[in-house]
């Protein structure tokens, strides 16, 4: 962060002494160590929460791209069937959920079982 010699701080701890005297200093000292730690134990909790928000709205994209994906795949599918079905397709269509394609096969089932007698 900041760019610091060791001969800069041993210029800024012989102010200090001159200013603070000996005997307030190592309390000076502490008291700045003390600010020091929170000071960056503040600056931590913001840039945790700052990565914690960006990286929910990730999780969201995240979330919306699979989400048109998937409904992009039932598209295809879906189309697949109606393509492959056409009956099936007709059915579903009208609403009727492949009523039309279980009575077409029934009677087949009738006719072929009516032939075997």
């Amino acid at each position: 962060m900041l760019d610091v010699s060791f001969w800069e701080l041993l210029i800024i701890g012989a102010i200090a002494l001159v200013v603070v005297g000996p005997e307030r200093l190592p309390r000076l000292m502490r008291t700045l160590g003390l600010w020091a730690g929170r000071a960056r134990a503040s600056f931590q909790s913001i840039r945790d929460e700052v990565e914690r928000e960006v990286n929910i709205d990730s999780v969201q994209q995240t979330r919306r791209a699979v989400d048109r994906e998937a409904s992009e795949a039932k598209r295809r599918v879906t189309d697949a069937v109606g393509q492959a079905d056409p009956s099936r397709a007709a059915g579903r269509e009208t609403g009727q959920s492949g009523q039309s394609s279980e009575s077409a096969e029934s009677a087949a089932t009738k006719e072929t079982g009516d032939d075997a007698r």
